[in-house]
């Protein structure tokens, strides 16, 4: 991707790093002509239109500043569209998201030592459909900074990073990632990933043309290649996949042709080839169903998302609601259903799970399953029959 630098107005005394504006169109309106962007996106008309004319000159000389912040390298990039999708809504009742509609809003994303070049090359993407410019880098006096990641113990006054201070101040708002009952009863600007809390964003939307561009797997555009059955993050740690509960499907269903891929499984201290090793030992008699990619950039993962058939969260009793190292009985998320839900994939769900979303079982898209009994496997039996769906059996 070719570098621009761009120096605001806004900010005289930062270079940042500005996404190439997207293609334009033309069109001819009573001997007007115009120049507009080409967009896909969700109702954004509260905002004005990002065009080159007057009116944009004018918005961009006082525009509103937002800064996403990122904590650390490929965390949580997945999240980001959500939020600059929720900021760019016309939904009125939006609390705190709520900004100044009548000027165009800047996002700037950084620090910028903390994105990756595959991020990037989304996030350009993205450009086309936002209601603002995208920018790289930190800028100097947002008007709104959402922190993208933080935990309960950040906000404590022991905390070096002192997000106690910033509790209820409009000019913040916090995204936490584990349950806070304090925070949640206390901090009007602290928000939360999944509906079992009062304030919360389902991170689940995904820039729309990369959507679109990557709509069908590998097994619908060649039904010869096996469906692939995808395991998304970290698997090295049993309290957030079941791995061991692929045992028996892998075992009855060893003649059917199909794969389960494991994506993004590098996990700290942990290297692939010892990833590799643990699921060889695992499944010793399916191994040759098994594939294993180490983590890759934000967007190669796109498109390893969209090759897949069916995401597996491999959640269950024993993780979902394990309250330390688990998934908090649906107050923490797992964002493999996120993906799922973006990338409109078939998912396999243990119901629980699948109820903080609203997720109905239809055996064509949602295959739900709940605990397993001495006489039934039962995440064993919904995997058969998603299995059967997409084989066309």
């Amino acid at each position: 991707m070719t570098k621009n630098f761009f120096k605001s107005n806004y900010e005289s005394e930062i270079v940042s790093h500005l996404i190439p504006r997207p293609e334009n169109k033309t069109v001819t309106t009573n001997g007007t002509e115009l120049l507009f962007y080409d967009t896909m996106k969700t109702d954004y008309s509260c905002f004005p239109p990002r065009r080159h004319t007057q009116m944009q000159q004018q918005n961009n000389e006082n525009p509103t500043i937002i800064y996403l912040e990122t904590a650390y390298v490929n965390l949580h990039y997945e999240t980001y569209y959500s939020f600059i999708d929720r900021i760019c809504s016309c939904d009125s009742e939006k609390d705190v998201w709520t900004i100044n509609t009548n000027r165009l809003p800047h996002f700037y994303i950084g620090p910028e030592e903390y994105l990756t070049s595959g991020f990037e090359s989304v996030l350009q993407e993205y450009n086309t459909t936002t209601c603002g410019p995208i920018f790289f880098g930190t800028p100097k006096d947002p008007q709104l900074t959402v922190v993208t990641t933080s935990y309960p113990s950040d906000f404590e006054p022991s905390s070096k990073r002192q997000y106690h201070k910033k509790i209820n101040d409009p000019r913040y708002i916090f995204i936490c990632h584990e349950d806070a009952p304090s925070l949640e009863e206390n901090a009007s600007n602290v928000f939360f990933l999944t509906p079992r809390h009062n304030r919360y964003i389902i991170p689940s939307f995904f820039p729309p043309a990369l959507v679109q561009k990557h709509s069908k797997s590998t097994h619908e555009r060649h039904p010869k290649k096996p469906p692939i059955f995808l395991v998304l993050g970290s698997f090295n740690n049993r309290y957030r996949r079941n791995v061991e509960s692929l045992m028996y499907p892998l075992m009855h269903y060893r003649d059917k042709n199909f794969t389960v891929r494991f994506l993004g499984g590098s996990a700290e201290n942990v290297s692939n080839d010892k990833l590799t090793q643990k699921l060889h030992a695992q499944f010793p008699e399916d191994y040759h169903k098994i594939e294993f990619l180490p983590r890759t950039d934000t967007d190669e993962f796109m498109v390893r998302v969209a090759e897949s058939d069916v995401i597996l969260p491999l959640v269950d009793v024993g993780n979902f609601n394990h309250y330390k190292n688990g998934y908090q009985g649906g107050k923490k998320l797992t964002s493999s259903v996120m993906w799922g839900l973006g990338f409109h994939k078939k998912m396999i769900l243990y119901r629980p799970l699948a109820e903080v979303f609203g997720i109905q079982e239809d055996n064509t898209t949602y295959f739900l399953h709940g605990d397993s009994t001495a006489h039934i496997a039962a995440f064993f039996e919904a995997f058969g029959r998603c299995l059967d769906h997409v084989l066309g059996n």
